[in-house]
């Protein structure tokens, strides 16, 4: 009963070492984890004109998104992401492209929420960003940019 038990513990511990090892450290999660964007943000009013586009950085990591101008304008720091549609099509030009939609809400204290929706195709970067209170649209926020490059 004994041998038993020790030879139980080892498979377990033999089996959770190889399934460490799997995941090779430094692999992205999916699609956009460790990706960060450039992208220009512009407040959308209705019947106004859009103001001036804000420069901002989306940063990916770890299955948590960070922006800040959400930062800065909501208190938001890193929150947590969800990939809604992740696929690769070939394009009229044999060409292989990746589709990766995401989604992030947060609610605060106050009842507010901010949900941001997302297209990453490639290295591009668009989508918007709502800012709700009980049910009702407070801001709207249109974003478009390009992937980071990243340094060697």
């Amino acid at each position: 009963m004994n041998l038993r038990h020790i030879i139980i513990s080892a498979s377990v511990v033999a089996v959770g070492l190889l399934s460490i090892n799997a995941i090779k450290k430094g692999e992205p999660k999916d699609t956009v984890d460790k990706r960060k964007f450039t992208v220009n943000v512009t407040e959308v009013k209705e019947g106004g004109p859009p103001k001036k586009a804000i420069e901002d950085e989306f940063e990916f990591k770890s299955g948590k998104f960070f922006s800040q101008l959400l930062m800065d304008k909501f208190d938001i720091k890193w929150v947590k992401y969800e990939l809604t549609k992740d696929s690769t099509f070939t394009d009229e030009d044999q060409n292989e492209n990746h589709w990766t939609e995401v989604e992030i809400s947060t609610t605060d204290a106050t009842d507010q929420t901010v949900v941001l929706k997302c297209v990453v195709e490639n290295y591009d970067i668009s989508g918007e960003i709502k800012v709700t209170k009980k049910d009702k649209l407070k801001k709207k926020y249109e974003f478009s940019g390009k992937e980071k490059a990243k340094k060697k």
